[in-house]
């Protein structure tokens, strides 16, 4: 998109500037227009590639009105991220699913991981993209916060399911780091890359194949003796 599509301020086209946050109900409502805007043109673009120009454009407001909000590009990429973020944390919470190692549970929940992350798919792999690529934009320090916290979940549940006996002794931060990565991983490749979106069948095909991965490695206790499967080597997915 061609920058002749708004007007913009002195000096560069991404320079921090002093942000004035209107609190009214227009101003909200430009505030939404412009985060729109911005997850539209960084899920097509790219972080990289996007412009403020192209974000004011596509919302239809003047470039002035975008520093009446927002900083930079960076503070309005984080924001436009989060509501993608917040998904994909709940999509692994248990709730009421309770803490079941069967494999029909683990379907269940790699299921939701995958179907949330396919409604969020453009601008996750952006963001995993941006993280690998921008050195000082805090992108990397985002994305190795949120994986964090992902792992400190899994490993909380399976050294719970350790307390209760259901798993024998194993260094479960480890494995919750391991095996999120084969999720993980699949998500990027096989929901993030694709020009087009999984149908709903390739999605629990995805999930199935990568529960029972997380399924055969559980260091399970049955009948009171740990499997003994050599493979059985981490932890299964995410509890809240």
């Amino acid at each position: 998109m061609s920058d002749d599509a708004a007007s913009a301020p002195a000096g560069s086209d991404d320079e921090r500037r002093p942000v004035r946050r209107g609190k009214n109900v227009r101003g909200l409502r430009t505030r939404q227009e412009l985060l729109d805007a911005a997850l539209s043109c960084f899920s097509e673009y790219g972080y990289a590639r996007t412009r403020i120009s192209d974000i004011v454009f596509r919302a239809g407001v003047s470039q002035g009105n975008f520093y009446r909000h927002f900083q930079s590009k960076n503070e309005i990429f984080l924001e436009a991220l989060r509501p993608s973020l917040d998904e994909l944390h709940a999509s692994t919470a248990r709730g009421g699913i309770g803490d079941g190692v069967d494999l029909a549970t683990m379907v269940a929940l790699t299921t939701s991981y995958f179907t949330s992350y396919a409604r969020n798919r453009h601008i996750l792999r952006v963001m995993r993209e941006a993280a690998a690529t921008s050195s000082d934009d805090g992108f990397a320090e985002l994305w190795l916060r949120q994986r964090g916290s992902y792992v400190e979940r899994t490993s909380r549940w399976l050294r719970r399911l350790h307390q209760q006996g259901r798993l024998a002794e194993a260094d479960f931060e480890l494995l919750a780091d391991v095996l999120g990565s084969a999720i993980e991983q699949t998500a990027y490749v096989h929901i993030g890359l694709p020009a087009e979106a999984p149908r709903p069948e390739r999605i629990h095909q995805l999930a199935a194949a990568v529960a029972q991965v997380w399924h055969r490695s559980l260091p399970i206790v049955d009948d009171g003796a740990p499997a003994q499967d050599a493979d059985r080597v981490g932890a299964g997915p995410a509890a809240g």
